[in-house]
């Protein structure tokens, strides 16, 4: 029996970022839904003059602070200065990073159920979704 689903890293590049909170918003609706947990975040700049910075949650004004009240804090710290470093390294200046570890909660009692039942898991992959889409357009009939 396994209590915590599979964790997927993503990592998103911006050379031009522009926060508005609609990735917040999202990550916190299908947390609120139970499809997944955020168990953590980093968030890394590089200023124009090539010096990169990470910005901690727990450094974030209090009002942005409460828009990411929906990471739990102690799952918080998943991600280190390695990491940060490691990052950052082919990071453009006048760029941002955002580091997500994404919990796939809805996993959790498929795989049980999957164990109970006296079955393994051979193999596991992800297909990214834009080549999902490429192979379905492919599959339309054209005329």
């Amino acid at each position: 029996m396994i209590n915590r689903g599979p964790v997927d890293v993503i990592v998103l590049a911006s050379g031009a970022p522009r926060f508005d909170g609609a990735v917040w918003t999202e990550l916190e609706r299908q947390t609120s839904a139970g499809t997944i947990r955020v168990l953590d975040a980093m968030l890394l700049f590089r200023d124009d003059a090539g010096d990169y910075w990470r910005l901690d949650l727990e450094d974030l004004p209090s009002e942005e602070r409460a828009a990411v009240g929906f990471i739990e804090s102690e799952t918080r710290g998943l991600f280190d200065s390695e990491d940060a470093e490691t990052l950052s390294e082919g990071m453009v200046p006048g760029s941002a990073i955002v580091a997500l570890a994404i919990e796939h909660v809805w996993a959790v009692q498929l795989v049980n159920t999957i164990y109970d039942a006296g079955v393994e898991v051979a193999l596991n992959f992800r297909v990214p979704a834009p080549i999902v889409d490429e192979a379905f357009a492919s599959l339309e009939i054209t005329d």
